[in-house]
């Protein structure tokens, strides 16, 4: 990617520092973090809304701030496209004049932004008012408006974080499009890893006002503390029929069954399981209601915190959360033979288009 994000500063809020140091090299990145941590305020001083305390922010050869040869470029020339929480679009205006208010007037390309607008959805909208749409009608209008300046990098701030998980189902498939679509690079902050790692390539975590990563959400997960992050398990799945509730999704070699109703067969979707959601058995299970029953082997066991986070190799890989005195009744170990239970409520499903 010829325009790589370069970060290495400091950033002063209130009696705290943030230090940021990342080479960010991937098309799409998430930046997770506890509220408060300073997420907001990394991306404000990415798109010149707020002055570091020193460093240097690079996109490609572009140097954008550089405290030690006083550079400080406006964020008007940055060229950095930014999506606020609330969308903030002009009430008075119609959603094609806030859309067009993004573009760049001697660069302005009407065929570029019929193509942003049929990507989005947006055709039938745009004669309306911003207060007569739903929520998330006003963040694809902000998303086509920060997209048609043809930015060098797309900052979302939290765009989802008002909107119902519903409704954001429904709209992290248009972001994967823009992703797909537009190869802009993004950089998505949110503290709801399921929603970055939706989108997300790699990841980068916030929090005790040090920047880590960008490494996978796996690593990132398992470098961290009970509470710290959500665990999940993520799986790309193919749905094989949906009857009467009962939804049956193709994973690699694993077949799972869902409660999800709103998936068609053919659609392509992320399956979304928490490890606390899995139990694990080493003996015979009798009658039992619970249809997910999937033969695997244990390939590690990780500690974590008080409990621990179970490697089983179910073609393809699952992370089961079990205490660690489980652990040791059921003599679990590295090569250990064991049947994963999950049941069909547990397992959802969020659209991949």
């Amino acid at each position: 990617m010829n325009a790589s994000l370069h970060l290495d500063i400091e950033i002063q809020r209130g009696d705290r520092i943030i230090v940021a140091t990342a080479q960010l090299d991937e098309l799409s990145t998430g930046l997770l973090g506890p509220s408060g941590s300073g997420k907001t305020s990394l991306l404000h001083a990415i798109a010149g809304l707020v002055k570091p305390r020193r460093g240097r922010i690079q996109i490609g050869n572009d140097v954008l701030f550089d405290s030690d040869h006083g550079i400080n470029l406006p964020a008007a020339e940055r060229r950095v496209g930014v999506v606020f929480q609330d969308g903030r679009l002009f009430p008075h205006w119609s959603v094609s004049r806030n859309i067009t208010a993004g573009a760049v007037s001697s660069s302005h390309d009407s065929g570029f932004e019929k193509e942003i607008i049929d990507l989005l959805e947006l055709a039938d909208l745009l004669d309306r008012k911003p207060d007569t749409l739903s929520g998330g009608e006003q963040q694809r209008v902000a998303l086509a408006r920060a997209i048609i300046m043809r930015p060098r990098w797309l900052l979302l701030d939290e765009p989802l974080s008002a909107i119902d998980s519903r409704l954001k189902n429904r709209i992290l498939p248009f972001l994967r499009k823009v992703r797909d679509h537009c190869e802009i690079p993004i950089l998505h902050v949110s503290h709801d890893a399921f929603e970055l790692t939706a989108i997300s390539d790699v990841m980068l975590h916030l929090t005790g006002d040090h920047l880590t990563g960008p490494t996978s959400y796996r690593d990132l997960l398992l470098n961290t503390s009970p509470g710290e992050i959500d665990a999940m398990n993520l799986l790309p799945a193919t749905v094989q029929s949906n009857d009467g509730g009962e939804c049956h999704l193709a994973c690699g070699e694993l077949e799972l069954l869902s409660a999800a109703v709103d998936q068609q067969p053919g659609d392509l979707v992320t399956v979304r399981i928490a490890p606390s959601e899995i139990a694990i058995s080493t003996g015979e299970l009798g009658d039992i209601s619970i249809r997910n029953r999937i033969r695997g082997s244990v390939k590690q066991i990780h500690p974590w915190g008080d409990s621990c986070l179970v490697e089983i190799d179910s073609k393809p890989l699952l992370l089961a959360q079990c205490t660690a005195e489980s652990c040791r009744t059921l003599k679990l170990e590295a090569g250990c033979e064991v049947t994963i239970l999950i049941k069909a409520s547990a397992v959802h499903t969020i659209a991949d288009r």
